[in-house]
């Protein structure tokens, strides 16, 4: 009886180291915009895209030339880039699946991306800038 309960014990303590190490990690309250902005999971369509970042978990996509984005990344950017893109993707950018790849002279890291906001124009893609600059500071 003594080994049953020490060997359950063991696959419990097992069970608990696991569940903590796979547990998601939330992000911090200020990436959490699905009251303001429209959260999408998909991004079908892009060409002549460039960048901003606004913050170290947070990048700004100009899609075409009418479409803003707003990436959440699922770690901080710990490198101070010089060219920002989004690595393998087919025509689509896929929340959840898809890297941001960030390069520097020395290395290329990837953050996958976490959520994605739609930004619908240009007076909310200002209020969203004025916000995380706001932040930086």
């Amino acid at each position: 009886m003594k080994s049953y309960i020490k060997l359950f014990s063991i696959f419990a303590a097992f069970i608990i180291a696991v569940s903590c190490a796979t547990a998601p990690k939330s992000l911090p309250e200020k990436y959490n915009l699905d009251s303001e902005l429209e959260p999408v999971d998909r991004i079908t369509s892009y060409k002549d895209t460039s960048w901003e970042q606004l913050d170290k978990q947070s990048v700004l996509l100009y899609a075409n030339w009418d479409e803003h984005y707003l990436l959440i990344l699922n770690r901080p950017i710990d490198i101070a880039p010089l060219t920002i893109g989004i690595s393998g993707t087919g025509p689509s950018i896929t929340a959840g699946h898809d890297r941001v790849e960030v390069n520097d002279s020395a290395s290329t890291q990837y953050y996958y991306i976490d959520k994605i906001y739609k930004i619908k124009d240009r007076e909310q893609l200002k209020k969203i800038k004025d916000r995380f600059k706001k932040k930086r500071k």
